[in-house]
């Protein structure tokens, strides 16, 4: 199994314009795709970044996510992936307690 960094290496000396394109262009057996974050809206197009696990290590992957045009293809966006090593960052989060009768 290749390492976060090997991944990262292989993906960034490919021209894939779009991060769901990765199980065409790698083998993807034993990574695990996490979480999509960062997403960041543009008029045709949302990029974001896909979190992917391998081992116990992680790496992103940005690029465009989605379309909002029927008739667009991910290559027409003109934007190429981009990836990078990734720490996973554990968070805290609160709600609101069921009111008591």
């Amino acid at each position: 199994m290749k390492t976060a960094k090997e991944l990262v290496d292989q993906i960034n000396s490919l021209s894939i314009s779009s991060p769901h394109y990765l199980d065409d262009e790698i083998y993807m057996t034993g990574i695990k795709e996490i979480t999509t974050i960062d997403r960041d809206e543009h008029r045709w197009y949302v990029i974001g970044t896909m979190v992917f696990k391998v081992g116990d290590e992680f790496f992103g992957v940005c690029g465009p996510v989605s379309l909002k045009s029927e008739s667009m293809t991910f290559d027409d966006t003109s934007e190429s992936c981009e990836a990078f090593e990734m720490d996973e960052v554990q968070s805290v989060t609160y709600k609101r307690k069921p009111s008591v009768a």
